[in-house]
């Protein structure tokens, strides 16, 4: 008798009845587990996740599964199939110590890891027949394939044998590991078949040291270029330095690294020279960018592909929304297009990243595999989140000390993360290495502004304000909320003349991905040009974009966000004649803030501060950081702790649910803004052949830049009052209708009442 793992779908979208496009259940679970054990090799797991492939899809070899497939059944609880491998691995853990991240990954390769206290009762509750028809399925796999091989790791051995509260977190990490790997595995095989997934595209020593030559090219060719002046000159020459540094510094063992230069210093690029000066010489697989989710990561994307070519570049930050707990064997195609992270350098943000640690989904773990072995540096480290400093930190040692991880933390307010009495998790000196030359003495140098505080009680109203950026010829101002950002936007149009009036800008994040690239690439032209330029926008142009204005206004906010804003005056420096860039820091007659208790604790941290010192020392005093993060980090965290408890009892679902890096109630919607619209069109319309799918990953890397997260609750109104409309049938993704999207403001559905905005 034939058993089979997966039906097949004609060109026409229609189900293939002819079982001879069947995928064999055997060939499916010897491909998984090869695929997987390769994955899971270089992290030393490669025996757990090759047993697991092989058994995760032990109950298909059911006849009530194969009735399912050939539709002589309906689904239901009798054609489950992930329980019967995951009970044979639980009872081999109970008795042996050494299956245990076998039996949770391969419960949870559809529906997510579950917590161990549910996982136990499933098995002993008697719902399924698994643990009596585990045994004879487990049989009939040796008859047909081969003999099970019930190895453990010397990781895995370790952990279990240990008995320290280190060594319990140890081991669920490794079953995270393990579960990424086996998702991975099982989705591409699904996904390929009948084709074989395609190899790992990661860095390679000669990548490495390819890609290393562009960017000491694209040094040369900056360092060769003509100065503008003695201060063009001086700053080149303090660039050049931190770049020189992170060479030398890449000779050293893997480990954690900072990289504490103030903005402008040219971190972008010499913190890429490090990574990948040191995957060469550590044979480490790839360089990840992690970026701020409040910035704009698309610019640095761009200026990685300038320099080092589109292939190697893989820029991640809109997350399709998960796919539910549906059918087993109804899985959507944006479950196996969902991202794996295969590729040499990816640039993402630090909410794909720190939630892809602690995430109960197969969606969100399946990349997590493939940050072993990788250089990760995270820019604008400061920006971790306090209420998950705890668990941040200790899987950061976790992936540097099993899993071979280099941590390369580069922020020019340091330090943010030393161990204190209210940071007992934090870094001693002698772990964090410092990569630039004095920091102290460059920030000196490199001063570029003036500051300017706000008096006490003195407060401004948009038509004030949008009155003093109108009369400057270039000004950007940065504000807390879209709906101020709107509001100023539209102020300032009144206040300039007709002419200028498509020379003022708006940013946010009602922008599509592209939409704001646009308009910082317009922005450029008209600023290297001396031109009029005015700009209004949310904090996401804090860190990580490279405009240059000569004056800046920032609204009352964190310390690290009025410095980081400060970093887009006078970048360049090329005012005239010794001239400062003027930042302004002020109050809103309307001084609303961003939901969230840390933002507003911390911008109140921020004015105590401002109301100790002079301007000047806020310009060139790093070591006014250290005071700030611990005024930060005396709060108490009381969700870290709960966390770090979960954790250790191998709680992952209620883990993935409290781990959130902000509290996101929003869904994606494509829009139809630019190229967008064709992209739509082309994907609706295309004719694909029969076994190929018709999405696929490479669809969703191209649809992110056009799309627009909205709340849950906007959403819903907009999907009742039928605005949006499904991508493609029985996908689990929206384009919103065309005449809705806004071609200066985005989408925007909180200035003004929805059906307003819609009619």
């Amino acid at each position: 008798m034939n058993y089979y793992a997966h039906t097949a779908v004609r060109a026409d979208g229609k189900p293939d009845q002819d079982l001879a496009n069947w995928q064999l259940l055997c060939t499916h679970l010897r491909n998984v587990a090869e695929l997987a054990k390769r994955f899971a090799d270089p992290l030393g797991l490669g025996d757990e996740a090759w047993l697991a492939g092989l058994l995760h899809d032990l109950g298909k070899f059911r006849a009530e599964f194969q009735q399912y497939l050939r539709n002589e059944r309906k689904a239901g609880s009798d054609t489950h199939h992930a329980i019967y491998g995951a009970a044979l691995a639980w009872a081999r853990a109970l008795a042996l110590q050494d299956a245990l991240p076998q039996a949770f990954a391969i419960a949870g390769h559809h529906a997510g890891l579950p917590n161990a206290n549910d996982l136990e009762r499933t098995l002993e509750s008697g719902q399924y027949p698994a643990k009596e028809q585990a045994p004879q399925l487990a049989a009939l796999l040796e008859r047909e394939l081969e003999m099970l091989r019930w190895k453990s790791s010397d990781l895995i051995q370790r952990a279990v044998q240990g008995a320290t509260d280190q060594d319990a977190l140890t081991l669920e990490f490794a079953t995270r590991m393990v579960f990424s790997a086996l998702v991975d595995a099982d989705r591409l095989d699904s996904a390929n078949w009948p084709q074989q997934a395609a190899a790992d595209d990661e860095l390679t020593p000669q990548m490495s040291c390819d890609l290393l030559a562009k960017v000491l090219a694209e040094r040369e060719r900056k360092r060769q270029s003509k100065p503008t002046g003695e201060k063009d000159a001086e700053l080149r020459r303090l660039r050049n330095d931190v770049f020189d540094a992170c060479l030398e510094a890449a000779k050293l063992d893997p480990g954690f690294f900072s990289l504490t230069v103030p903005t402008g210093g040219g971190k972008t690029l010499s913190a890429m020279a490090f990574a990948l000066a040191h995957a060469k010489a550590h044979g480490l697989r790839r360089v990840i960018v992690v970026i701020p989710f409040l910035s704009i990561i698309e610019q640095n994307a761009t200026v990685y592909r300038d320099v080092l070519g589109d292939d190697t570049i893989l820029e991640h930050h809109s997350a399709a929304p998960e796919p539910g707990d549906m059918d087993e064997e109804e899985k959507a195609a944006l479950e196996t297009a969902t991202e794996n992270w295969d590729a040499p350098i990816v640039v993402t943000t630090s909410v794909q990243f720190l939630e892809s640690l602690f995430a109960d989904k197969p969606a969100k773990c399946r990349k997590l595999h493939r940050i072993a072995k990788s250089v990760v540096i995270f820019d604008e480290v400061q920006t971790l989140p306090t209420h998950l400093l705890a668990p941040v930190l200790n899987v950061f040692r976790e992936l540097q000390r099993n899993y071979g991880v280099s941590f390369v933390f580069s922020s020019a307010t340091q330090p943010a993360f030393l161990k204190t009495a209210h940071l007992p998790d934090g870094f001693t000196p002698e772990e964090m290495r410092e990569i630039a030359p004095e920091p102290p003495k460059l920030f000196e140098a490199l001063r570029r502004v003036d500051y300017h505080f706000p008096k006490a009680e003195q407060a401004l109203d948009w038509p004030e304000l949008a009155q003093q950026l109108a009369s400057e010829r270039q000004a950007l101002c940065v504000v807390n909320l879209r709906r101020h950002a709107a509001t100023l936007w539209e102020h300032i149009r009144q206040h300039v003349p007709e002419v200028d009036r498509l020379a003022v800008f708006h940013l946010s994040s009602s922008m599509c991905a592209q939409h704001r690239l646009d308009v910082l690439a317009r922005m450029h032209q008209l600023l290297t040009a001396g031109c009029p330029c005015r700009v209004v926008s949310t904090q996401l142009i804090e860190a990580g974009v490279d405009v240059d204005f000569p004056v800046v206004w920032r609204a009352m906010g964190p310390l690290d966000s009025i410095v980081q804003v400060a970093g887009r005056c006078n970048r360049e420096g090329r005012l005239p004649d010794g001239q400062f860039g003027q930042v302004h820091v002020f109050t809103p007659a309307d001084n609303g803030l961003p939901r969230g208790r840390l933002y507003q604790t911390a911008t109140g941290f921020a004015g105590t501060i401002l109301a100790d010192i002079t301007p000047q020392e806020l310009a060139t005093n790093p070591a006014l950081f250290t005071r700030y993060f611990g005024m930060i980090h005396a709060l108490p965290q009381p969700e870290g702790a709960a966390i770090q408890d979960h954790r250790r009892e191998l709680l992952f679902r209620t883990v993935g649910r409290e781990a959130k890096v902000i509290d996101d109630d929003t869904r994606p919607v494509i829009v139809e803004y630019g190229g967008g619209a064709r992209l739509i069109t082309e994907i609706q319309t295309r004719q694909r052949a029969a076994n190929e799918p018709r999405f696929d990953k490479t669809d969703l890397r191209h649809l992110q830049r056009f799309m627009v997260n909205v709340r849950l609750r906007d959403f819903q109104i907009l999907e009742g009052q039928r605005h949006l409309q499904p991508l493609l049938p029985n996908l689990d993704l929206h384009v919103l209708k065309s005449g809705h999207y806004h071609p200066e403001l985005g989408l925007l559905l909180e200035q003004r009442p929805l059906e307003d905005f819609l009619q």
